[in-house]
């Protein structure tokens, strides 16, 4: 299955520079447009952060060392 932009649907091509500079979104306007719907109120977060806003740190072997790159 062919990846798509999270906006209007069309399918995605990682080889497309435009596509992959404003990854997930197939270009400028859909990503500026999705950004509309967070400042709308559409969209929210569903549920309250922690201290650890990202899901990824909550893994078994911690969150990685202050100064390393991923």
């Amino acid at each position: 299955m062919a990846e798509r932009c999270r906006y209007c649907h069309r399918p995605l091509n990682r080889a497309d520079p435009d596509h992959e500079r404003h990854w997930p979104f197939c270009g400028a306007r859909c990503k500026t447009a999705e950004l509309g719907l967070w400042f709308q109120d559409r969209y929210v977060i569903s549920r309250p952060l922690d201290e650890v806003a990202d899901d990824a740190a909550l893994t078994d072997e911690g969150p990685p060392p202050a100064g390393s790159e991923s």
